[in-house]
């Protein structure tokens, strides 16, 4: 499945992880706002190994949950739509606004039996450090994006962005390369 090759998904062991996921996922959407501690618990269990548990806002979806790791104080609001068939590796300090999606799997397009039978291909998804990704964007399956970089609202990311970058549009495009956060640019009217 994370291999990049074709498959077709439907194993009993992959429907095994599914109803695991979707029973927990349940569980953490009803407590998520309630009973943040025991919710967080419960998603550590089906993140990936060495993952960071991010600060959430119910409720998400996430079809895997063993191919995603976050780094730490990264932030999801309400509304996140994660399909790690392949691995997403999310930098610390990301934050993702509502109804933000991470999808890692494609289908067929020009092999209409392929596309019948179910097939799909899965590619990773790489974020940066302390990114920020505005109400739904979408990340398309084999995309690497670097550190620092602002993602608009409502952007389809489909190609490897580079760090420091204002992406923005569809598909998404570098329309800026960003301060490196040595001049406090928007800081003049605000004590920190």
């Amino acid at each position: 499945m994370s291999s990049g090759k074709w498959y077709t998904p439907g194993s009993d062991e992959l429907e095994a992880m599914h109803a695991r996921v979707r029973e927990v996922l349940r569980e953490v959407n009803a407590l998520g706002n309630v009973d943040i501690p025991r919710a967080g618990e419960m998603l550590r269990g089906i993140l990936a190994e060495g993952s960071h548990v991010p600060e959430w806002w119910a409720p998400m979806s996430i079809e895997y949950g063993a191919n995603l790791s976050f780094g730490e104080k990264c932030f999801i609001n309400t509304g996140m739509t994660i399909i790690d068939c392949a691995p997403i590796t999310v930098g610390a300090r990301t934050l993702f606004g509502p109804n933000c999606e991470l999808i890692t799997v494609g289908h067929p397009v020009q092999d209409l039996e392929m596309r019948r039978a179910g097939w799909e291909i899965a590619e990773p998804i790489t974020i940066g450090e302390s990114c920020w990704f505005g109400s739904r964007v979408s990340v398309m399956p084999g995309v690497t994006i670097g550190d620092r970089c602002v993602i608009a609202a409502g952007t389809v990311v489909t190609r490897d962005i580079p760090d420091d970058s204002l992406v923005m549009g569809v598909p998404g495009r570098v329309v800026r390369t960003l301060n490196d956060g040595t001049s406090p640019l928007e800081r003049d009217d605000i004590d920190v």
